[in-house]
């Protein structure tokens, strides 16, 4: 269980503690005035150390040591000092806590003493620097941050409970990807209701990794220039590989069966940090669809929880739902012109991806799903809905619940006034509302390269799964049945006469010839509105 400082939640004592005896972790409360100008009066100190220190690193002649000309002076400088170790150490330790990027001292702490004690020192700096920017923040920022935020802050409330979840593992996570920024972290981490000891303990383990690779590559590279030798020129090549697995080690992790817990926020990180860097599929989904997110995010929420179809394991979605928060802040934050202005695949893939987030969102928000009482309970009854149906959730289809692209919408909205209008049938194979009857969620979000194929994919699914296509011979007539929901909207396939030719394209054989064959009867198979939970 993560270990959280609880007092980080609640500053003020409960009001049933007597003044005269506060509570362990609490302060005696105090009036509200003096209070807030102190807690204030510390941020604006924070505020103005992190200020201080990007001066000193931009605007003095310390700072050009940190340039890249600056370090080879640096290297040359320390090589023969015999104080080297002691002054590197308190040079990278200090940098670290005023929140100076520290990457170029960790790269010349492995061209000064080399590979091994260079990782030995660089880790030693960066452990030292790092609880140092912890206390720091600790000390003068959150209580600030807080009385800004308002104690009973929603925000707070959240964040408050994703510490609690993951705590240590989450952190850690983290830690092991070197894109996140190790300054932000450090001094974000102290704003957080998190135990100093977690985080000590989580940066010990969590830094290693990155920072062996890091002082490797620069002994490597170092080597390198100095010999042109082929072992040399190995050596920066295997480095450079290193660098690059370090920041998929989640991914990594996750494909050799190893998962900590928080890690699909972590990948969502690390998505997005190399989506800045203008690399890979995020760049070049960009530049094709406009400053929309990268759904990649959304195949590391899938790709844990759908199982065999047409099952989701919503206990784990409910558990750690970080990944998911993410990628709706995401898909909340696109600019709705950057939507409009992106390729018509890049649209209905986006909005595809949403419907099911959302979905996804709406029952990890009242899961497990109860029995609704009064009047629904009633309707739900008559209407035949099993207890653990999402029909048991308020307005489950038209409340709005969900924010995407600038508004909080509705499944309804998103399905009948923006993806149907689309005009393509084919989404009706692809949006999932939960239901065992429901064309089931595959474990990878929609992509506008590679939309057309898989929406194909997933009505070739459809007919070849006998609990939503079956053809039957009976008494010498052969008889179609398809899932209800094609009934339903029946309008986007042209009507009856247009369901039977759309689903003979994808169907093989005697099946195919059914269908075309005027005198084969159709009819529908009843919806399963359970729930399609792995636990159901």
């Amino acid at each position: 269980m993560a270990e959280v400082d609880r007092t980080a939640a609640s500053p003020e004592p409960a009001a049933r503690t007597h003044p005269a005896e506060p509570a362990e972790g609490t302060t005696p409360s105090a009036p509200a005035r003096p209070r807030s100008r102190g807690a204030l009066f510390k941020l604006g100190v924070l505020v103005l150390l992190i200020i201080a220190g990007y001066l000193v690193a931009t605007r003095t002649p310390l700072g050009g040591y940190l340039s890249r000309e600056g370090i080879f002076e640096l290297v040359n400088w320390l090589r023969g000092h015999p104080w080297a170790p002691v002054i590197f150490v308190a040079l990278y330790a200090t940098a670290t806590a005023l929140a100076v990027p520290g990457t170029i001292l960790t790269l010349g702490g492995g061209a000064i003493f080399g590979f091994w004690w260079g990782t030995l020192f660089n880790f030693t700096a960066a452990n030292i620097g790092a609880n140092a920017a912890f206390v720091i923040a600790r000390a003068l920022g959150r209580d600030g941050v807080r009385h800004l935020m308002g104690n009973d802050s929603g925000a707070l409330e959240k964040l408050d409970s994703v510490v609690k979840r993951h705590g240590l593992r989450g952190l850690l996570t983290l830690r092991l990807i070197p894109l996140v920024p190790f300054n932000a972290l450090n001094f974000g981490s102290g704003l957080m209701p998190l135990r100093w000891r977690t985080y000590a303990l989580a940066t010990l383990i969590g830094i290693l990794p990155g920072t062996a690779v890091y002082t490797f590559f620069a002994d490597a590279l170092l080597q390198g220039s100095q010999e042109a030798s082929r072992d040399a020129l190995i050596r920066v090549a295997v480095a450079g590989i290193l660098l690059i697995l370090l920041s998929f080690l989640p991914a990594l992790l996750k494909r050799l069966g190893v998962r900590l817990p928080g890690m699909g926020a972590a990948v969502l990180v690390a998505a997005l940090a190399s989506g800045f860097a203008g690399t890979g599929h995020a760049a070049a989904q960009t530049t094709a669809g406009g400053a929309l997110p990268d759904h990649r995010a959304f195949t590391a929420v899938l790709a844990p929880i759908v199982g065999v179809p047409p099952l989701v394991d919503y206990a784990r979605l409910a558990a750690d739902r970080s990944a998911l928060d993410a990628y709706i802040a995401a898909l909340d934050a696109t600019d709705p012109t950057d939507l409009s202005a992106a390729s018509p695949d890049a649209q209905l893939a986006f909005w595809i991806n949403a419907y099911n987030a959302c979905m996804l969102k709406r029952v990890a928000d009242h899961y497990p799903i109860r029995r609704a009482g009064g009047l629904r309970r009633i309707t739900n009854t008559v209407a035949g809905r099993p207890a653990n149906s999402v029909w048991q959730i308020a307005d489950v289809f038209t409340g709005d619940h969900c924010p995407v692209a600038g508004s909080v919408r509705s499944q309804d909205e998103i399905e009948h006034e923006i993806i149907r209008p689309m005009g393509d049938p084919r989404i009706h194979f692809a949006i999932n509302c939960a239901a065992l009857s429901c064309p089931p969620l595959i474990p990878e979000a929609y992509d506008a390269s590679t939309l057309d194929a898989q929406l194909d994919a997933r009505v070739h699914a459809f007919v070849n799964d006998p609990r939503q296509f079956t053809v039957a011979a009976e008494g010498g007539r052969r008889t179609v049945r398809v899932n209800i929901v094609l009934d339903w909207f029946k309008e986007d396939f042209g009507g009856l006469a247009g369901i039977r030719p759309f689903l003979a394209r994808y169907t093989p054989g005697s099946d195919a010839e059914a269908l075309e064959d005027p005198n084969t009867g159709l009819e529908f198979i009843d919806y399963d509105w359970t729930l399609n939970d792995t636990s159901r």
